[in-house]
């Protein structure tokens, strides 16, 4: 069984949201994301998700992309990003999505070989754009959650068990660790998968501190591929 990353598919079937807006990269991006998912991972496979799944407002707008997603091979563990309006509580989420899709939550779950837990992270102070007027009470609770979930996921890891964690938001900014970053160091997280973060990718988007390797999985990034991670979430 291999292990596959990728974010911010931003499907879009059932509502007037053309991607290739902000690129040609992006023409036709939800062909080239069955073709390149289809052609890497198999039914046994598992592929993380950590965002930006639909631009549906609504259970009935992100049907036709659950659905998308759901007929494409393996078991699927996704988390909200800030662009899925449609996902209501978990319970709600768990009802709607297909049998192939497993939603998390501030929650933290056995994978077997590693725990996965995930939480949507927020703009951080690092980022030039953050206003403490609208973000830092935003910035302040996610990081509340990330603690509890934290919590969950150490309950669950085993002896020789990783722990990986799915965030939205980028945990690490032009290469600078927020307080994200250092809640994750100090759960001896080993591998933060993010999306978000579209063009203009800086090089230390995939970095490490504190002992955590950070990897963006944006979809845009992957060129619509996922990324095989296979090797860094199982234990050597």
């Amino acid at each position: 069984m291999s292990v596959f990353a990728i974010s911010d598919l931003h499907l879009g079937f059932a509502v007037n949201k053309p991607m290739d807006i902000f690129g040609s990269a992006w023409k036709n991006h939800s062909s080239k994301i069955k073709t390149n998912w289809t052609q890497t991972a198999g039914n046994d496979d598992l592929i993380l998700v950590p965002g930006d799944i639909s631009w549906g407002m609504n259970f009935s707008e992100a049907e036709e992309d659950l659905k998308f997603l759901n007929s494409l091979p393996g078991k699927k563990y996704i988390s909200r990003g800030n662009h899925d309006y449609w996902w209501g509580s978990l319970n709600k989420v768990m009802q709607f999505v297909g049998s192939s899709i497993v939603p998390l939550q501030r929650n933290a779950i056995d994978c077997g070989g590693f725990v996965l837990a995930a939480s949507k992270g927020w703009n951080t102070p690092l980022w030039d754009g953050f206003k403490p007027s609208s973000d830092s009470k935003l910035y302040r609770r996610e990081l509340d959650r990330m603690k509890l979930t934290l919590e969950r996921a150490a309950e669950l890891k085993g002896p020789g068990q990783k722990l990986v964690y799915m965030m939205h938001f980028p945990p690490v900014i032009d290469g600078e660790p927020s307080e994200f970053a250092e809640l994750l160091s100090r759960a001896e997280v080993s591998l933060c998968l993010y999306g978000h973060l579209h063009e203009k990718w800086s090089p230390s988007v995939n970095m490490e501190h504190g002992g955590v390797k950070y990897r963006i999985v944006s979809a845009d990034y992957l060129n619509f591929k996922p990324l095989d991670i296979t090797a860094e979430v199982y234990s050597q």
